[in-house]
């Protein structure tokens, strides 16, 4: 059964990275109405950084919960190609299309146009081909060094985590040997997060990956345990820890934020989106289930997108201000249908544009 209110979680987590972590970082600006919004943009821009942990989190519960008891017999083909097939069509194409768009920006005014720090090292032919191939992140460098599309740093990672979850899972013949695997790969990634030893796979953002992927492994299994009052009380218990970190995180600086919201912050948003039904059923309203069941367009073509934004901006002098809150909204806004469109090609396999054969039949089922 499909977890409509997990769903909508990706669809919230994947715009405020995208439309406010991002937009501020490569755009140099945040849109601004009045104090108060720029507060909430300026919290949401922080805790963005590090949002792509409730994915690796949620992957971790679901994969748990879809194939705990049924990968002793399945093959790693079975296990990973279908995962391949779905994602890669659409990491490539977002790649090659940013890939190309940087250098058409570069040829027309002398710079790459978005993005510009390590600009030649991000877009050159070493990181094209890394990126095609799914190891832009956690093999040869770390962060987005060599990724194309910046935000495909995450695939990368994540499917390391998918290899090392299939591993242990089908091998480990107990419980409690299982266990103890998931258990060495969160534990593993919160020392590569305090002290990265820039190899592969053992890189800073591999270690966010292992520690949030496997924390979600563990944490569905502590939630399948729990009674009925112990799921009350633990959604009680993590509302609690929730308000308190964030009023602590907002009042003072936090040195190691990135361990702060994947050890405090995100495991307790997680557990209540889990387990609390106000917040399932409100997760589960049709617009964040709409956003979440393209949150992947959402953050794959974002980079692509504003390059374009940019390149439009530049080549017909429009001088935006991105400060302005109606180009903020407008970027959104141009984002969503490009997203969109991507999500019909790439994930729901349909044209947007019937050929003609099927305009024919159409009208000839209209006509009868």
């Amino acid at each position: 059964m499909k977890r409509l209110d997990i769903t909508g979680l990706r669809g919230i987590a994947a715009c405020i990275i995208a439309y406010i972590f991002h937009y501020t970082i490569l755009f140099q600006a945040m849109p601004h109405i009045n104090s108060f919004q720029s507060i909430i943009m300026g919290e949401l821009a922080r805790y963005g950084a590090y949002m792509s942990e409730i994915f690796f989190l949620l992957s971790g519960m679901l994969m748990y919960a879809k194939y705990s008891g049924s990968l002793y017999s399945a093959k790693f083909s079975e296990f990973f190609i279908p995962k391949v097939r779905k994602i890669y069509p659409l990491m490539i194409c977002t790649a090659l299309m940013t890939w190309i768009l940087q250098y058409i920006g570069h040829w027309k005014f002398g710079y790459y146009i978005l993005h510009p720090d390590g600009a030649e090292t991000r877009n050159s032919l070493t990181a094209l081909i890394l990126s095609v191939i799914g190891a832009q992140t956690g093999w040869i460098s770390d962060n987005d060094t060599y990724a194309v599309n910046g935000p495909s740093w995450f695939i990368s990672v994540w499917l390391v985590c998918q290899i090392f979850f299939f591993l242990i899972t089908k091998y480990g013949k107990r419980e409690c040997l299982r266990n103890l695997g998931y258990a060495f790969f969160t534990g593993l990634g919160l020392v590569l997060m305090l002290c990265p030893v820039k190899l592969p796979l053992l890189y800073w953002c591999s270690g966010r990956g292992y520690f949030s992927f496997f924390a979600g492994v563990l944490l569905v299994q502590i939630f399948e345990k729990l009674g009925e009052t112990g799921r009350r009380l633990g959604c009680i218990f993590s509302f609690l820890i929730l308000v308190c970190a964030l009023y602590f995180a907002y009042s003072r600086d936090i040195p190691n934020f990135v361990i702060y919201t994947s050890v405090v912050i995100w495991p307790s948003l997680v557990f209540l989106s889990w387990g609390s039904c106000i917040i399932r059923k409100i997760l589960g309203a049709s617009f964040f289930v709409w956003l979440g069941e393209m949150c992947m367009p959402i953050f794959l073509c974002n980079m692509f997108t504003d390059v374009l934004i940019r390149y439009i901006d530049l080549r017909l002098y429009l001088h935006l201000n991105y400060a302005d809150i109606r180009v903020w909204g407008g970027h959104v806004l141009f984002s969503l249908v490009i997203a969109w469109i991507f999500h019909c090609i790439f994930e729901k396999r349909k044209k947007i544009i019937p050929d003609r054969r099927q305009r024919d039949e159409k009208g000839k089922t209209i006509k009868s």
